[in-house]
């Protein structure tokens, strides 16, 4: 079971790695990336920020599709994290039903995400363009629950209610 589909453009660093696995009660942390999966260094920093009751695991975007669509990982306490809207929809179209909720969280911060299109702040620490807003759109309209949170304990926004998902 994906116990959550994290968008964040940093990927892991502590709000994942240690604040919201332990929340969520992860066996696995999954990072679905095609530019980390080819950079060793990027994958060894990441890892060394998982605790180590936690199993790391950075793949493509496709190879993390077919890895959670196997039947041996609906057993598995997953959270999965992925850099843009773009990969959650990868991930999250085709295994809507295996997923518990959608969140986002520090996006548009980074020079990774910026465009030369007008942003405008969305929730706390996500800021999109029309294009990610276009892709927010079809994420809510999606089976699982859609929010923004940056940590448990921070306010939650309704991302589903907002963008015509409810």
């Amino acid at each position: 079971m994906i116990k959550m589909l994290r968008i964040d453009e940093r990927l892991i660093h502590g709000q994942v790695a240690v604040v919201w696995s332990k929340v969520l009660h992860v066996d696995h942390i999954l990072v679905a990336n095609d530019a980390v999966v080819n950079n060793e260094t990027q994958q060894m920093t990441m890892k060394m920020a998982v605790p180590d009751n936690i199993k790391f695991i950075c793949r493509s975007v496709s190879d993390a599709a077919k890895i959670l669509a196997d039947p041996r990982a609906a057993k598995l306490a997953m959270f999965v994290v992925v850099q843009n809207f773009k990969d959650a929809i990868k991930i999250a179209q085709p295994l809507q039903d295996q997923i518990a909720v959608i969140n986002v969280g520090n996006y548009g911060l980074l020079p990774v995400n910026q465009h030369d299109k007008p942003q405008k702040t969305i929730a706390t620490a996500v800021q999109v363009d029309e294009d990610d807003l276009k892709e927010i759109k079809a994420l809510a309209k999606l089976q699982p629950p859609f929010e923004a949170q940056l940590t448990p304990d921070s306010q939650s926004k309704n991302f589903k209610k907002i963008y015509g998902g409810e």
